[in-house]
């Protein structure tokens, strides 16, 4: 005997008495499948049919149905939806036939304040996580969500993924991380599907529609060797993680870093690692597509010139490009949201106006001191004011600004450039401060208490702190505990 317990367009979801889940296409039904119903499946060598009632003796119990095993007593839990808005109350109804009927509807804790009477359709109780959790501690949450990723990571550090259900959204456990199947780091004759492992590098060639056709063919392929426990380039890296991620390869961040012809900086800082490739990027021998160029034919093609889709521009300085008007031209064309990683040494008329556009998702400016004569001595150029008469004369006011502090060991780990960093933080309206370190070096004691230092003044006036992936780990786990802390 089994029940089905999900509906969901043409399929059935159907539980079974040895605790699996079959997946039936709706026209297998010899009736019209309703949510509860107990069914038998049966099947033989051309066809799966669900019944009521007893089966027909020329059938055989169905196999080789899509088969995913489930726990022991999810099918009978509670039920409990998460998150509410004007497409979940519109569907309700629906999403009760495919689900069952809710105990109560669980709703973001800053939310709640805007449901005063604490309940829907005068029906359903309105409560937090903690007080759904409290009630029913079995419970199986159905998320009505369609970007549900953010509410997932909170569920999941609460309840099983067995439990955690998804209506909209397109989200599968597996192990997976932030960049896999979404991100691109492309580059003159290769690309990488992720920006912290230094061997994930795929050799490419051909056209640029040709080259990201290539990178979704691999992305396809990594995923289902990661999913079947095949080896990858991807083991042992510690960003690869359980966790619910989506199930199709789904493009939106495209990021081009220090990879392409034409390719410039005009600092050279002490930490710099591309100083070698500027020069031969530069070398006049070099082939392959500039940024420009790439970006030109990218916007060309609907498929990517998409609203949900992120252009980073990190590659050196790109104020100091050559195609730098040209490319600003592209990009005020398409409907991407861009971000901008620039050293705020050149002020241009072309990226304030891009600014204001509300298309930039962020930019990024490593400053690394809070005096001028460490900010030469790590930069080897003398700019420092020019750089933060810059930071306010842009129009930064409604973007995400943040300024990225490397510590250097010996060089800006002391009290003087981390007060000076901080109060020009205020200064210029900086929302968010970045921590990173030279390469993922460990940190030293002083500079953790030099870390501790930041956060304390950041967190008392509610100012951001992000980490860099160029962090060890242990010092990553290290800011994690300190911002936990820091009331």
């Amino acid at each position: 005997m089994a029940k089905i317990i999900k509906i969901e367009g043409n399929t059935v979801f159907i539980g079974t008495d040895d605790w699996k889940l079959l997946e039936i296409n709706k026209n297998d039904c010899v009736f019209e499948p309703v949510f509860g119903a107990e069914v038998e499946v049966y099947s033989n060598e051309t066809k799966t049919i669900v019944i009521k009632k007893e089966s027909p003796k020329l059938l055989v119990p169905a196999e080789n149905n899509n088969i995913i095993e489930i726990k022991k007593d999810v099918i009978d839990r509670p039920i409990l939806y998460y998150g509410i808005s004007e497409n979940m109350k519109k569907n309700f109804s629906k999403y009760v036939e495919i689900t069952g009927e809710p105990k109560l509807i669980i709703e973001q804790d800053d939310n709640l304040k805007d449901f005063p009477e604490k309940r829907l359709f005068d029906k359903y109780d309105i409560v937090s996580l903690d007080e759904a959790l409290e009630c029913h501690p079995d419970a199986v949450i159905w998320v009505t969500y369609l970007y549900a990723n953010n509410t997932a990571k909170r569920l999941l550090k609460r309840i099983e993924p067995e439990r955690i259900k998804f209506l909209k959204a397109d989200l599968e456990y597996r192990k997976g991380c932030s960049f896999l199947g979404h991100f691109i780091d492309y580059r003159v004759d290769n690309f990488s599907p992720c920006c912290v492992s230094g061997n994930s590098q795929v050799k490419t060639s051909g056209t640029i529609a040709e080259r990201m056709a290539h990178w979704e063919r691999h992305i396809r392929q990594l995923i289902d060797d990661i999913k079947n426990g095949r080896p990858t380039k991807c083991d042992n890296c510690r960003y690869l993680k359980e966790g619910f991620w989506p199930k199709k390869v789904w493009l939106d961040y495209i990021c081009f870093a220090t990879n392409h012809p034409g390719d410039v900086c005009n600092l050279r800082c002490s930490y710099c690692f591309v100083e070698k490739r500027f020069k031969d990027l530069n070398s006049g021998d070099k082939e392959g597509y500039t940024t420009y160029e790439t970006i030109q034919q990218l916007s060309q093609m609907p498929e990517y010139n998409r609203p949900d889709v992120c252009i980073e521009l990190s590659n050196g300085e790109f104020c100091a490009n050559k195609d730098c008007d040209e490319i600003f031209d592209v990009l005020f064309k398409t409907k991407w949201k861009v971000r901008f990683v620039t050293n705020m040494t050149i002020y241009k008329e072309k990226f304030a106006e891009f600014l204001k556009t509300g298309r930039t998702t962020n930019v990024l400016t490593s400053l690394d001191a809070g005096t001028p004569e460490t900010y030469k001595a790590i930069k080897k150029v003398d700019c420092f004011n020019k750089v933060i008469e810059n930071m306010k004369r842009y129009p930064l006011q409604d973007v995400d600004f943040k300024l990225k502090y490397i510590f250097l060991d010996g060089v800006n780990d002391n009290e003087t450039d981390v007060d000076g960093f901080y109060n020009i933080v205020k200064d210029v309206g900086c929302k968010t401060i970045f921590i990173s370190s030279d390469r993922c070096k460990p940190f030293t004691e002083k500079i953790r208490e030099l870390v501790v230092r930041l956060i304390k003044k950041a967190k008392q006036d509610g100012i951001r702190i992000a980490k860099s992936s160029y962090i060890a780990s242990q010092d990553d786990i290290f800011i994690d505990n300190i911002i936990n802390d820091v009331e």
